[in-house]
């Protein structure tokens, strides 16, 4: 039980640290508003973009371990199932992006088509 409780202790951790880079995006730290309701817009803004990052690494990691159990490789999955999907040193918060329209779907196989565990 106490190994679970270190687990989630763990993950609150890394998203309190997810949110923080996310808080630096443009060099500052501190809160920024004048009333109370920009700060809580800013907020709740901050926790849409964690929340937009962990469903991006979701849904790639999901597709890796649909690959990894067609193939049955026993391995790769049970080494997915340490990844965390609070991660973000593999996406760059500074770059400009371009939507995608529903027309064109962004391809996960050719996006991870490289990548082997």
């Amino acid at each position: 039980m106490q190994r679970n409780v270190h687990r989630s202790q763990n993950r609150i951790e890394a998203y309190h640290q997810l949110r923080a880079a996310l808080a630096q995006i443009g060099g500052r730290k501190q809160l920024i508003g004048r009333t109370d309701l920009e700060v809580a817009i800013r907020n709740e803004c901050g926790r849409l973009l964690a929340n937009v990052v962990i469903a991006y690494n979701s849904i790639l990691l999901s597709a890796l371990l649909d690959r990894y159990q067609a193939a049955g490789n026993l391995k790769a999955i049970a080494l997915l199932k340490r990844i965390s999907p609070v991660a973000w040193q593999h996406i760059h918060f500074l770059g400009q992006y371009t939507f995608r329209s529903h027309a064109h779907p962004i391809n996960l196989e050719a996006l991870l088509a490289g990548v082997i565990l």
